[in-house]
């Protein structure tokens, strides 16, 4: 579980650091506007981590299998939402937060997010190991253990109990993280939702007025 939390604070503060070096020179830093930008590098890095998945994925033991990495990276898109893209929207809400125009503040705050948010990444990447052991709990069943600390051969019993598991598992995480991002988005004072540029969208009134050519 260590390794797994060690993975969850290194990812999270590089996304952090991104997010805090790209945005530095905004005009204008709101919650929402951190809510938004961070999304946006936490999909960028899913999608960078998911190549690399890709990758991997197309080597197999018969050779090249295309309909691995397709798979692959169905998979991953599907549950990209509820993982990379709303922890870094979580964090961005929180640094955005209490910043100034020119500057990030940091905090207790933002310290106990990022760590909130690391633990759930962890808790999301050790999911088929926790729910190997809790498989192994509530079955009762013993076996002879491989490497990777699985079971040799999964009893017709356990091979039912350890998917649905972890699918419950992961589903609390994300259930965790979304009610987290919802309460930060509705917390958020009023005109946080105005663009970080500092312009405004035009409305039809803003049109009719404009001249014309």
């Amino acid at each position: 579980m260590l390794l797994f939390l060690g993975v969850g604070l290194i990812e999270e503060a590089a996304k952090l650091a991104a997010l805090a070096l790209l945005t530095r020179g905004l005009r204008a830093k709101t919650v929402r506007d951190g809510m938004v930008l961070g999304a946006a590098v936490g999909f960028g890095f899913s999608a960078l981590e998911s190549a690399g998945y890709a990758f991997i994925a197309l080597f197999t033991v018969q050779g090249l299998s295309v309909v691995q990495v397709v798979q692959t990276e169905i998979l991953r898109g599907l549950v990209a939402p509820v993982g990379h893209g709303l922890w870094t929207a979580i964090l961005g809400g929180v640094l955005f937060a209490p910043s100034g125009r020119e500057h990030f503040v940091v905090g207790l705050r933002l310290l106990f997010a990022y760590l909130g948010v690391a633990i759930l990444h962890a808790l999301w990447d050790a999911m088929h190991v926790i729910a190997f052991y809790l498989t192994l709990l509530f079955t009762g069943a013993r076996g002879p253990l491989t490497l990777d600390g699985s079971l040799a051969r999964l009893t017709p019993t356990q091979a039912v109990w350890m998917p649905v598991l972890e699918g419950l598992g992961l589903t609390i995480v994300a259930a965790i993280g979304v009610v987290w991002l919802v309460v930060l988005w509705r917390s958020a004072p009023p005109g946080s939702g105005r663009p970080a540029s500092g312009w405004r969208v035009p409305t039809g009134w803003d049109r009719a007025a404009a001249p014309r050519p």
